[in-house]
């Protein structure tokens, strides 16, 4: 994330990218820079800044040395000269005249990144535009810089398409993206529908199933571009490494993806903020190895499939691997250990790896078998537990 230093590469994300090779990365474009005159880095110039160079160099070594397919690029804020009240630190208007001067900047990035960098920018968004964290945008105003970037990138020959809202929370988010297909002209523009998952630990299951079937009526895959639960969590010193920061980002995982229906997710950040490891790189922290549960057992290829839990506190999430092999995840949120009966599927053995608060990554060979299509299990106290059915 270009936005937090003067090096859009750090240890922790390199060491993210080796060990987790996400196929879908999403990155920040700077368009602000501190103490510098925006004559001095407007249009072309930008490309020509130390960070942005940074960033260029970044990106090619995702794709070159770590596999990365697929490049989003957000912007998070604009130069003061081109907002309505440069004084405002948040909810910030751009100038409908300024618009093409964004897209001066932003169409010499893209043109830049793939002519010599071999990068294609498949997606680009104002990062959560309806919640306007820097800048705002109303569905109106959406659409009417689409058309215009239409128009550059078709010039440019750029292939980039917008994401489709890229909110800041769950709730609102059918509603902005709705808004902003009124208008169909721009319907060839427009990539996934996108949404940000902070503060919603405690809305309603069903508040994700509409995203989930705005998705389907669209005919577009749905992305969670930021993977988290509080977008503050940041001011609480040493959240990051605790258990709890963990449990709890086990749970809005579980969420999205069961019901919203998530194809990709993109964790808060894989660099060194809300970090799932020390920046030694020599302590892994628990979100550490949520993180791998998912990576290694429900990533791209595998088909989620329908399962219930009789018990609001045991949480679960299944799925079929393209090879065949059958995954079950449970998520025990009560405080004390628990037998269940899981039913439905065959298997002669079953193994189990289990992340609790004092057990990262606990690994067992053949803990159950089925017998009549039905198998018993012990999971631990809050624990998250990945069943592998062989």
């Amino acid at each position: 994330m270009a936005r937090f230093s003067n090096n859009a590469w750090d240890a922790i994300g390199a060491e993210t990218l080796k060990q987790f090779r996400p196929a879908k990365v999403r990155v920040a474009l700077p368009m602000t820079f501190r103490k510098l005159e925006y004559s001095k880095f407007k249009g072309i110039l930008i490309t020509e800044q130390p960070l942005v160079i940074s960033l260029f160099e970044s990106m090619k070594r995702m794709k070159e040395e770590f596999g990365v397919k697929s490049f989003t690029v957000s912007v998070w804020d604009v130069p003061s000269d081109l907002v309505q009240y440069p004084d405002k630190r948040s909810q910030r208007v751009v100038k409908p005249e300024a618009y093409d001067e964004i897209l001066d900047m932003l169409v010499a990035f893209l043109d830049k990144a793939k002519k010599d960098y071999g990068i294609d920018v498949d997606y680009f968004s104002f990062n959560e535009s309806d919640g306007g964290w820097q800048v705002i945008f109303t569905p109106q105003q959406t659409i009417a810089f689409i058309k215009k970037a239409m128009v550059r990138f078709d010039e440019a020959g750029l292939k980039t398409k917008f994401l489709l809202a890229d909110t800041a929370q769950t709730i609102g988010t059918v509603e902005f993206a709705t808004m902003i297909m009124a208008d169909s002209s721009i319907w060839k523009q427009l990539g996934p529908l996108s949404f940000h998952v902070w503060w919603s630990e405690k809305i309603l299951d069903s508040e994700f199933e509409r995203i989930a079937a705005l998705g389907k009526a669209l005919n577009k895959p749905v992305w969670c571009c930021e993977l988290g639960f509080d977008a503050e969590a940041h001011k609480i010193k040493g959240m990051f490494q605790t258990w709890d920061y963990a449990l709890r980002f086990a749970k809005i995982s579980h969420r999205m993806m069961k019901y919203a229906e998530v194809e990709v997710s993109m964790y808060w950040t894989w660099q060194n903020d809300y970090a799932v490891m020390s920046t030694d790189l020599k302590t892994m922290y628990p979100s550490y190895y949520i993180t791998r549960h998912q990576v290694d057992y429900l990533n791209t290829g595998t088909q989620i499939v329908h399962s219930l839990s009789s018990d609001k506190e045991i949480l679960s999430i299944s799925g079929i691997h393209e090879n065949g092999t059958k995954i079950l995840q449970l998520i025990n949120l009560k405080k004390e250990p628990v037998t269940v009966e899981i039913e439905g599927w065959e298997s002669p053995s079953i193994d189990m790896v289990t992340t609790t608060e004092t057990e990262n990554w606990l690994m067992q060979k053949n803990v159950s078998s089925t017998k009549k299509s039905r198998s018993i299990i012990k999971l631990e106290s809050e624990s998250v537990n990945t069943l592998i059915l062989n």
